[in-house]
């Protein structure tokens, strides 16, 4: 028998199915992490009837179990994992014998409801994922995050108890955590990378339009458009190509005002349609552009990018919008902040002048900072 330390996770797969791999990676990457450390891993999901789809073809299954089914396989975890499907599953059974001897069930984004399959003795963690928008949701309009039953509060917002932070503690105490990063799993899922040309574009990834703005205390906590709009010339700065994959189409309002700045367009449902499409064009690119929701450079609260640990992962450098994150992770090779274009193109040439070094800077980040023994201590000391 095992007597490796066992962890349920409650995950978002399979009700994104579809041109939604930066949401697989970034999910994954949890599960991936402990699982480096010796971690015996479970994950599991609870979805709806109304949530399913009807299937492609008689016979099959719906396009969310499918994606359950894939994405299962791809990751190695048959066998570990429980699909929940109007509360019903052939694995349920062996996942409460899994979890009843669970040192801990970590809830990505408190998606999982069924705390009632954790037994008591179980630390129930909660993982913030939108610090600010979430806090928000709860004090300004009273939604249901999902919060009661869990032990441990985490957030990426690594800043979130700084006197500078302006997000609302909403009653709990909040444990800042690094997004982990299980680099060589994303670099062997990569496999021989593409060569890197020489008019490689900087690159950004994005929704334009996210759910609606939020305010508190008098301050606007808007999304990633808001940002982006701040950022338009940022092209007319630069000798390197700029280029976004994003769902922006060519007769919404923004796109000629971006593209006469010099921004190229990619599909972003082209490039997220899988993982080894996205860990391609990750690796293309010289690097990211990484432009954060308004509401997470208002908040101060030190958000920083699971898709940039990505990036990092593959050895590019990132140009990550300043949250408030200096205060938690030095800036330094391989990793610059930014807070405006001008910012962003000072910091682009000085990575182009010693790009090499901050290649090294980068891999060595998600091996050492964002690495799973590092980056999700904060959390393990919670139960040792």
């Amino acid at each position: 028998m095992s007597t490796a330390p066992k962890l349920l996770l409650g995950v978002v797969l399979a009700r994104c199915p579809g041109s939604f791999a930066g949401h697989t990676c970034a999910t994954m990457n949890w599960a991936l992490s402990f699982r480096e450390l010796g971690w015996d891993v479970w994950i599991t999901e609870h979805i709806n009837g109304d949530e399913i789809k009807p299937p492609e073809a008689p016979g099959n299954a719906s396009p969310q179990e499918e994606f359950w089914r894939e994405t299962v396989k791809e990751f190695g975890f048959e066998g570990r994992e429980c699909l929940l499907v109007n509360g019903e599953s052939a694995e349920l059974k062996a996942m409460r014998d899994f979890v009843a001897e669970a040192e801990l069930f970590l809830n990505y984004s408190g998606q999982f409801k069924r705390l009632d399959l954790i037994p008591a003795k179980t630390c129930k963690a909660y993982l913030d994922v939108d610090p600010a928008f979430t806090q928000i949701w709860v004090e300004v309009h009273g939604s249901d995050m999902n919060f009661d039953g869990h032990d441990v509060f985490l957030t990426v917002g690594t800043t979130l108890n700084h006197p500078t932070a302006r997000i609302p503690k909403v009653g709990r105490e909040w444990i800042p955590i690094l997004p982990p990063v299980a680099a060589a799993q994303w670099r062997e899922r990569l496999g021989e990378p593409p060569p890197l040309t020489v008019d490689a574009a900087w690159t950004t990834i994005a929704h334009w339009y996210g759910y609606p703005e939020l305010r508190w205390e008098d301050l606007r906590y808007a999304g990633k458009r808001e940002s982006l709009l701040a950022m338009k010339d940022l092209p007319t700065m630069v000798n390197r190509p700029c280029a976004i994959a994003t769902d922006l189409k060519t007769d919404w309002y923004d796109h000629a005002p971006f593209a006469a700045a010099g921004w190229q367009f990619l599909s972003a449902s082209e490039i997220c349609r899988d993982v080894p499409t996205y860990l391609r064009f990750i690796a293309a690119s010289r690097g990211e552009i990484g432009i954060a929701k308004e509401g997470y450079v208002v908040s101060r609260g030190g958000w920083m990018s699971d898709r940039s640990m990505v990036y990092l992962a593959l050895g590019r450098p990132v140009l990550l919008q300043d949250t408030g994150w200096p205060g938690a992770v030095a800036p330094g090779p391989g990793l610059l902040p930014f807070t405006n274009p001008a910012d962003c193109a000072a910091a682009m040439a000085e990575i182009d002048a010693n790009y090499d070094q901050h290649c090294a800077g980068a891999r060595s980040l998600a091996e050492t900072t964002h690495g799973p023994a590092h980056a999700l201590r904060p959390l393990l000391d919670q139960i040792s």
